[in-house]
């Protein structure tokens, strides 16, 4: 379909037919797909101009991208009547993190700082939560001198700043992408809210308190496993699991050790997520204490090793425990491993 004919659908009457036109838009090469692209913008459906954001941010010029910017200012001067349930703002904060256009920072902090109170199936809801997360991530990207400041923020943003409204759990997913934000800045000094908000978690939801430790990591904040260790013991089994594996992934000298010291806490699954996250240690000490929990007076433990033993380094152990493990779940396990080698 040439650009004439995506044009003149761009201006159906139907809305499906316009979405459409939209795709088709930006499937396209060349200059027209951004010029097609920024009439959809301005498409009276709130769903057709965020698609047509949304595309825009996989390919656009300075050009473009200074509109997008203009359209996100204009939209958040009166979000409620200009995009209601912010998509449109939401996929221009996404697309312009994308472009890394640095001028629209601006845009992006007032966005940060948006909520929408709407009546979604007649309760008061914050649609707004969404548009902040999106503004996080961007002003990540854009590499702003002030982003860890404004996503920090955010970060312990646990009300939506809207009064007597509830906090359902959709409400934490800015605190989520504020942690992956911060993640995304590498700047050391976003290494300080991810470290308060662990050490001071004040009943956060598990998952924001997961990406806070991910991004810890990931900023190669070298006191890390000292912020990490006192989850291992935490009674949420799956949150200390997931504290193991990302202390493991910090390879602090000290890692094994306080893993192996916590392993008593675990059961189930997250168990042998934590025996799992010894093999990727891959140091001396964490190896001979795999072997050593070859011996444990429990039947799980001794069975989640021998899920992660590798046979060729093992084969030894494997066969003593497939020849003389008490128990037959274990002597059966250790076998199919080394039939399966």
């Amino acid at each position: 379909m040439d650009t004439e004919q995506i044009r003149k659908r761009l201006r159906a009457k139907q809305t499906p037919e316009r979405i459409s036109a939209v795709r088709q838009a930006a499937a396209l090469d060349g200059p027209d797909r951004q010029a097609l692209l920024l009439e959809a913008l301005a498409d009276k459906s709130h769903y057709v101009a965020a698609q047509a954001a949304e595309a825009l941010g996989e390919h656009a010029d300075d050009t473009a991208a200074a509109l997008l910017t203009d359209r996100l200012a204009s939209l958040s001067e009166d979000g409620l009547a200009r995009d209601p349930g912010c998509h449109i703002r939401s996929n221009l904060a996404f697309a312009l993190g994308r472009l890394q256009y640095y001028p629209a920072a601006d845009a992006l902090r007032v966005g940060l700082r948006t909520t929408q109170r709407e009546a979604v199936g007649g309760v008061p809801f914050d649609t707004a939560a969404h548009l902040r997360g999106n503004c996080a991530l961007a002003l990540a990207q854009l590499r702003d001198l002030d982003s860890v400041r404004d996503i920090a923020l955010l970060l312990f943003d646990r009300s939506g700043n809207v009064p007597d409204m509830p906090d359902p759990k959709v409400k934490m997913e800015p605190r989520k992408a504020a942690a992956r934000a911060l993640s995304l800045t590498g700047s050391v000094s976003a290494r300080l809210p991810l470290t308060l908000r662990l050490v001071h978690p004040e009943n956060e939801e598990p998952e924001v308190l997961q990406e806070c430790m991910q991004a810890l990591v990931d900023l190669e904040d070298p006191h890390a496993a000292e912020v990490l260790a006192p989850y291992l013991k935490h009674r949420d089994q799956k949150l200390a699991a997931f504290a193991a594996l990302s202390l493991a992934r910090t390879q602090a000298p000290e890692a094994a050790a306080l893993i192996s010291g916590a392993l008593p806490h675990f059961t189930g699954d997250p168990l042998q997520a934590v025996i799992l996250a010894l093999t990727t240690l891959r140091t001396p000490e964490a190896t001979e204490l795999l072997y050593t929990l070859t011996q444990s007076n429990r039947e799980a433990v001794r069975l989640a090793v021998v899920d992660v033993l590798p046979p060729s380094a093992a084969q030894t152990v494997l066969q003593a425990l497939a020849a003389h493990d008490p128990s037959p779940r274990v002597r059966q396990a250790a076998q199919a491993v080394l039939d399966a080698a």
